[in-house]
């Protein structure tokens, strides 16, 4: 009786086990299931590349398939993805430049129903550390498009930061700050008047 009793005491004194890391694969589903349960986002940004260039303002998404990055002066710059097309529309020149939507890795946030595989993308690199989640992906159809690593906080998970390195090897990084989950967002802001079309 006496050693049972001391073989229980020792048992429920001892340290409990520390739980298992979750495994690549289920970190890939969580992140997975975080991004399909996002329908809108509104967020500050800043912004900067490997060659020098600085800048910040707000960013907007609306599901699927659309965003906006506004920049702040004196940069007079806008990118909007208004469901087909990624615009890089520069105020001050009037210059503006349709890209595939698709071709921009950084598209895959925009997806309404997104999964890694379905959107044929490799996961060339993933980490876990101090924190901060990184899974960097490449298209597997278009290798020579560029990369990009996404940077999330596991405990909530939370999108962070994503760094986009381009077919010329320029990296930059893009750091999200204030973000807001599924807030009213206005569809307008993804309407783009192209000013060359509109004289």
């Amino acid at each position: 009786m006496l050693k049972a009793f001391l073989i229980c005491l020792i048992l429920t004194a001892a340290p409990a086990a520390a739980a298992p890391a979750p495994t690549r694969e289920k970190t890939i589903a969580d992140i997975e299931n975080h991004f399909n349960g996002i329908k809108t986002i509104k967020s500050r940004f800043y912004q900067i590349s490997d060659n020098g260039g600085t800048a910040q303002g707000d960013f907007y998404v609306l599901k699927p398939n659309k965003m906006r990055l506004e920049y702040d002066p004196p940069h007079p710059v806008e990118v909007v993805a208004d469901g087909y097309y990624l615009i890089f529309h520069d105020k001050k020149l009037e210059q503006v430049t349709y890209l595939d939507l698709d071709d921009n890795p950084a598209s895959m946030i925009l997806k309404e129903n997104f999964s890694f595989a379905k959107e044929g993308l490799i996961i060339t690199d993933f980490a876990v550390e101090n924190g901060l989640i990184s899974v960097t992906v490449m298209k597997n159809n278009q290798p020579a498009a560029g990369q990009i690593t996404l940077i999330f906080r596991d405990k909530p998970l939370t999108l962070r930061q994503w760094r986009v390195t381009d077919a010329r090897q320029i990296t930059t990084v893009v750091t999200l700050d204030n973000m807001e989950i599924n807030p009213p967002v206005d569809a307008k802001l993804f309407k783009f008047k192209d000013p060359k079309k509109t004289r």
